[in-house]
């Protein structure tokens, strides 16, 4: 059944799965969602030529691709060198048959003015195998961002080395990965689970692709890759960070060691207000795990207890992304799970008492995602009108689909849903620009604001094919609030820490987490929206250390930068570069 093997077109999964999505289509034909062509005022331009950027993610596939082959890439953004502009690393695949064809990662610069430039071959990240996500995350805290790249095998720790450059620290730091077995790793996170002022690292691992694994499955009569129900899970793995540039596995220790997990994406966050950040993971055709941090060292997997392990009616999800956010400003952060296509996506609303209630149906969520696949997505506040949006990549996982239905598509449109901030989202897709109007194979998102006008971008990681950066047009007079945050005594890039922004009638909390959508990271600056109001009434500030924070009466549409245990405020510093050469112009 559909539930039971979400990600794979296994068994009856070809007939069943593309029915149900005819039918589906077929009901939102006769009774078409609503859109409010008031509610989107904001265009998003496909920039992806203009800004230079020309990456395409290589699949390596010879024939059929397996789920290997066809679940990247994860695409990650943060500001390598400092600049004050956040950069982008896309992960790329390899030549698996032997063909001789070059692949690799690809890091590129910000320029400031919405260009980018190639940089990967003097930074010297270019990965050392097949890459699926990747994460950034200062571990020694020398004001420098490090970066972890997922891979089938042993993965890569890139040390910044804080001039433009790179080294790899893998063996060092004793992060390869392969400590349980596991080859084939999948969302990663960096998190400080202890609160001693050092970023930790959870890694996901997916199926078993060892030897002697399937490659393909025969489906009523189709070769298709397979599904996870094919293959044995494996071990994810917690690493504690020493202090000394080496990290320690405390997977089992900390009661968090699960052998047969079937983990995607993963993302820490302190959903129940208790100061400690928790972790929740995304598995593939298994209950969804939420471990809850003990405060000790130790986690408790309270997944299914808490509401949000199974979908709402009870079955395991295709769980391909995880992102926390608080849509609705009541102060807990909510949850929002992608899934396979005639399963819908899914949104749980935090009720404030330790656990989950999903409301996908209520949230407007349901039908109009039914006929698509998700993987990456997130919430954010698109059009800054003091409510968290949402966004989902959309693409399929067997290009063979459309052999066997015409109305299931392999390459298909990503999703936009405007929040009407009453608990409800409609969906805005097709008035949202031409950056809506391609079909991709969409994966991974990163969400940013690449060129600090205060209105956040997005970027796609599309599988076998190139990314897709959404540029944000802005113009509907919305005002923002942009914070960096510097930890000292807390971790310097103040993963965990907790914001809350009182301007005019909303208040608004953010958490600052790496990890989350699906194999990728965003910015880790905080935006908020805040509509027409162009006063902030107050910004608090709570720290991991558990120092806190208060700034009050704060102009609007400013970048600052707060730093733990400063009584001052500044603004955030951005470089002048140099005159980029011309490009085609911007759209």
């Amino acid at each position: 059944m559909l539930r039971n093997s979400p990600l794979g077109l296994a068994g009856e999964l070809l007939v069943v799965a593309i029915s149900l999505s005819a039918i589906v289509l077929a009901l939102c034909a006769a009774r078409p969602f609503p859109v409010h062509p008031e509610s989107s005022p904001i265009q998003f331009a496909n920039a992806t030529a203009s800004a230079g950027i020309q990456f395409t993610h290589f699949r390596g596939n010879d024939g059929i691709p397996t789920n290997l082959e066809i679940f990247g890439p994860g695409v990650c953004v943060a500001d390598y060198d400092k600049d004050g502009y956040q950069d982008i690393y896309f992960v790329n695949g390899r030549d698996l048959h032997n063909k001789g064809i070059p692949a690799r990662n690809a890091l590129y610069r910000n320029n400031g003015d919405f260009t980018f430039t190639d940089v990967t071959e003097h930074a010297g990240v270019p990965g050392t195998g097949y890459g699926l996500g990747c994460v950034w995350g200062d571990y020694d805290n020398d004001g420098f961002p490090d970066l972890f790249v997922t891979q089938f095998g042993r993965n890569v720790l890139y040390h910044n080395n804080g001039d433009g450059t790179f080294t790899d620290v893998t063996d060092k730091a004793g992060v390869a990965g392969l400590d349980f077995g596991t080859l084939f790793h999948s969302g990663a996170t960096f998190f400080d689970y202890d609160r001693d002022g050092l970023l930790d690292l959870y890694v996901g691992g997916y199926v078993d692709l060892g030897p002697g694994a399937p490659r393909y499955c025969n489906v009523s009569g189709a070769q298709t890759s397979c599904p996870p129900s094919a293959y044995k899970g494996t071990s994810d793995i917690l690493y504690h960070n020493n202090g000394d540039g080496t990290f320690t596995n405390v997977t089992k220790s900390a009661k968090i060691f699960q052998p047969h997990g079937k983990n995607l994406a993963v993302g820490a966050a302190d959903y129940d207000n208790d100061g400690w950040p928790d972790l929740f993971v995304a598995n593939d055709g298994l209950n969804a795990y939420l471990y809850h941090n003990e405060h000790n060292g130790t986690f408790d997997e309270i997944g299914t207890p808490s509401g949000m392990g199974l979908a709402g009616p009870g079955y395991a999800m295709a769980a391909m992304c995880i992102s926390l956010g608080d849509y609705d400003n009541d102060g807990y952060l909510d949850l929002l799970i992608s899934d396979f296509q005639g399963n819908s996506d899914h949104i749980w609303h935090n009720n404030g008492k330790g656990s989950f209630d999903e409301v996908s149906d209520q949230a407007g969520v349901s039908v109009p995602t039914r006929g698509k696949l998700g993987f990456g997505c997130g919430f954010f506040d698109y059009d800054n009108d003091g409510w968290l949006d949402l966004f989902v990549a959309n693409g399929h996982v067997y290009p063979e689909v459309e052999q066997v239905s015409q109305d299931v598509k392999f390459k298909q449109i990503n999703s936009l849903f405007h929040n009407e901030g009453k608990g409800r989202f409609v969906e805005t897709t097709k008035i949202a620009g031409p950056g809506f109007q391609t079909p991709y194979v969409g994966r991974g998102v990163a969400f940013a604001d690449f060129d600090n006008d205060g209105f956040v971008e997005l970027v796609v990681g599309n599988n076998g094919d190139s990314p897709l950066l959404l540029r944000n047009m802005g113009g509907n007079g919305n005002h923002f609030l942009n914070l960096k945050l510097v930890g000292r005594k807390s971790n310097r890039d103040a993963m965990g820490a907790r914001i809350r922004v009182l301007a005019g009638s909303i208040s608004q909390i953010r958490e600052i987490s790496g990890g989350g959508s699906y194999l990728s990271q965003s910015d880790l600056r905080a935006n908020f929206g805040l509509g027409k109001t162009s006063h902030v009434d107050s910004v608090e500030i709570s720290w991991p250390s558990g120092q806190k924070q208060l700034f009050r009466d704060l102009d609007a549409d400013k970048f600052y930068l707060i730093e733990e245990g400063t009584s001052k405020i500044s603004l955030q510093r951005f470089a002048s570069h140099p005159q980029t050469p011309s490009r085609e112009p911007h759209p």
